[in-house]
């Protein structure tokens, strides 16, 4: 009985003593937004190297970005998106030189729309999955199929092509759900060196926009093709 009561007491330290804490910002910067580095979620890459950049700009609107994507295509520079965790282990984010800009979708990250009639829920591509699951839910729907972790961003995991597993339906990905997308490119001068492209189901581009890597532009909102939520589906939340 005693060692049956030690037991008990040992794993009830040991649950008091877990704490889930979010990963840090994966971008550091010496002064205010400039000359920074950037790693991801795990702090480091394969190769250990650490991924320079001259500047981070943190667009808190679509209009802010398309500013941010203009000026830097007016000057020539390369632009790589970084996400609130930077969940990817190869060098996806890194600008390729100390020059280059890094636009940080951390604070794109709000709910445009959701329309229960089609079915549909308009987010910006800085959202977590985890508030998109929570916010769907309290409209009564549900996005099906996700990857295992709910700090991943709707951008992020479209974008890398994400996905969760699946018997039925239409896919397992989540980019599978994707009925449309807002997504800023580099333009010529006469358009003001950027613009916001609408891609939706129909368009030849929006499968290569769904799962770009990045290399097309940086999406804006994402319009995605979610369910009615059922409570005999079992959803279950991870505290963490």
């Amino acid at each position: 009985m005693l060692r049956q009561f030690l037991l008990f007491i040992w794993t009830l330290l040991l649950i008091c003593m877990v704490e889930c804490n979010p990963p840090e910002d994966p971008i550091k910067c010496s002064s205010a937004n400039v000359n920074c580095t950037i790693t991801n979620t795990y702090g480091a890459f394969a190769d250990r190297s650490v991924c320079r950049a001259a500047e981070v700009a943190y667009p808190t609107t679509e209009e802010e970005l398309i500013s941010v994507v203009a000026t830097a295509t007016k000057n020539r520079r390369k632009i790589k998106v970084a996400t609130r965790s930077s969940h990817s282990v190869p060098k996806l984010v890194c600008p390729d030189g100390d020059d280059g800009l890094i636009i940080s979708t951390k604070f794109l990250n709000r709910i445009v729309k959701i329309d229960n009639s089609s079915m549909r829920m308009s987010v910006e591509s800085g959202m977590l999955l985890r508030e998109l699951i929570h916010d769907a839910a309290k409209a009564g729907l549900a996005l099906p199929y996700a990857p295992y972790w709910w700090g991943l961003t709707m951008g992020g995991l479209i974008g890398t092509g994400a996905h969760g597993s699946t018997l039925w339906g239409i896919g397992s990905a989540v980019h599978d759900y994707v009925v449309e997308l807002r997504i800023v490119t580099p333009a010529g001068p006469d358009e003001g060196y950027a613009k916001v492209r609408t891609l939706a189901n129909g368009d030849p581009d929006l499968d290569a926009a769904r799962v770009s890597l990045g290399v097309l532009g940086v999406i804006s909102q994402v319009i995605l093709f979610i369910y009615f939520f059922n409570h005999t589906w079992g959803f279950t939340s991870n505290v963490c």
